[in-house]
């Protein structure tokens, strides 16, 4: 689409810094408009539900000079009008068979680079509203975060739930595992959530948080549902963003911008938890994870993806927002790329690195960006995907750097200069071309 004081289709990608043995490589940018000139919202059920969140996905491939490679035609697949159609396209990874997945709204997608589809899927029977991550898991199968289209609370309301469930299916498609989050973590636990700027709802003025669901849903009285921050099933509670998957104990561990980082059994039972100790409940107060050789320590805040590096540690992006629940501020911020070694049998975590607090304003993302582990150069390849999204303009300039693992050396850095107002980095991902010919 093409939006008032647009300039160009695509951000401008400058090379700053490109250290010898990265030139060859190729990024995929995955962007994102949510002004749809034209679009109208897609409503069917009175109880809300994330389905009306429509963008429009730019995505294309740009090398280490800036040059563009490759680009997805988004109008062959996005169409505000169409149930199938409308949502953006988010959580593009390559595969181990080299071809593309990526999920949008009401369907999910597996294509290769030239463009043809493997299949293309909606979503399995009473789940809904895809976005943010689909992954490929070391079995074959893949993880999808979606709600749900028709949940009955303990209360008895049935209402449309929002970015709280994960599912795993097969190549073939089939459901062979899911996750309720309503029932594993608290939907009460709204602490963070009065930090993000905007009017999140919570429990009615006078009444106690409870640590049992029902008794809070019952207290609940006639507040809204419908995607917007806020307390409850049929809110966006959790927000979760990203997932990974632990081959050495079938677990995953879930990113929930809104509450933390959890790890999560294939018992449904809560392993872990990486978030600040305020406001959980009794029965998750005994899973957060201890710091040690806390000297420099911070949890992460509104984070987006947490993925293992199979070193034995996890990266985390640290968005920042809400930091140390402050509320928003739009100048002085910083971001970071943290990694962090985490001792289950002791319940403690350690973290080793960090990248991007010294940079502040002008590396700072307060959405969406990642951070993953390259092995094939030991470096954190790191995109801060939405740097000036809160300003007036809505102009980013966001940063994509690789930085060698445990230090401080920038490899690569580029800077990705918007010329569509009003659209936002989400991911990057580095492309390997032997795998996908």
């Amino acid at each position: 689409p093409v939006v008032a004081r647009q300039t160009a289709a695509l951000p401008e990608v400058q090379p700053v810094k490109v250290a010898p043995g990265f030139e060859q490589r190729l990024y995929l940018f995955n962007h994102l408009q949510g002004d749809i000139p034209g679009g109208r919202a897609f409503k069917w059920n009175a109880l809300g539900g994330a389905a009306e969140w429509d963008q429009v996905g730019n995505n294309w491939i740009a090398d280490s000079n800036g040059d563009v490679r490759w680009y997805l035609d988004i109008e062959q697949i996005h169409d505000s009008n169409r149930r199938d159609g409308l949502g953006g396209t988010m959580g593009f990874q390559q595969t181990r068979d080299g071809k593309l997945i990526w999920g949008q709204g009401q369907t999910y997608s597996k294509y290769d680079l030239l463009g043809r589809r493997i299949w293309q899927r909606s979503l399995p029977d009473k789940f809904a509203d895809f976005s943010h991550e689909i992954r490929e898991t070391a079995n074959g199968t893949y993880l999808l975060r979606v709600g749900t289209s028709d949940y009955r609370r303990p209360d008895g309301k049935r209402v449309r739930s929002i970015r709280d469930h994960i599912i795993e299916v097969n190549e073939a498609g089939d459901v062979l595992d899911f996750w309720d989050l309503n029932q594993i973590l608290d939907p009460y636990r709204g602490d963070l959530l009065e930090t993000l700027g905007k009017a999140a709802i919570q429990l009615p003025a006078g009444v106690q948080k409870q640590d049992e669901r029902l008794a809070n849903e019952l207290a609940e009285g006639d507040l809204p549902f419908g995607d917007t921050p806020g307390v409850g099933t049929g809110r966006n509670w959790a927000h979760v963003n990203a997932i990974d998957y632990d081959a050495d104990d079938d677990s995953i561990i879930v990113s929930a911008r809104h509450q933390g980082v959890v790890k999560i059994g294939r018992d449904k039972q809560v392993k872990w938890i990486l978030a600040s100790p305020q406001g959980w409940p009794e029965r998750l107060r005994e899973k957060v994870l201890t710091p040690v050789a806390s000297e420099g320590f911070d949890w992460s805040w509104t984070q987006h993806t947490a993925w293992l590096t199979g070193k034995g540690t996890l990266t985390v992006f640290d968005n920042g927002w809400g930091r140390d629940f402050a509320p928003t501020r739009l100048t002085g911020n910083y971001s970071r790329a943290v990694e962090y070694r985490i001792d289950e049998a002791m319940g403690t975590v350690e973290q080793v690195w960090e990248y991007g607090k010294e940079r502040g304003d002008e590396w700072y993302s307060p959405v969406t960006s990642v951070v993953a582990y390259r092995p094939e150069t030991d470096t954190q390849f790191i995109y801060s995907a939405s740097v000036n999204f809160l300003t007036p303009e809505k102009l980013t300039t966001t940063v994509l750097n690789e930085v060698r693992r445990g230090t401080q050396e920038v490899l690569v850095e580029l800077k990705v200069h918007s010329r569509q107002p009003g659209s936002v980095g989400y991911r990057a991902l580095v492309i390997d071309l032997a795998k996908a010919f």
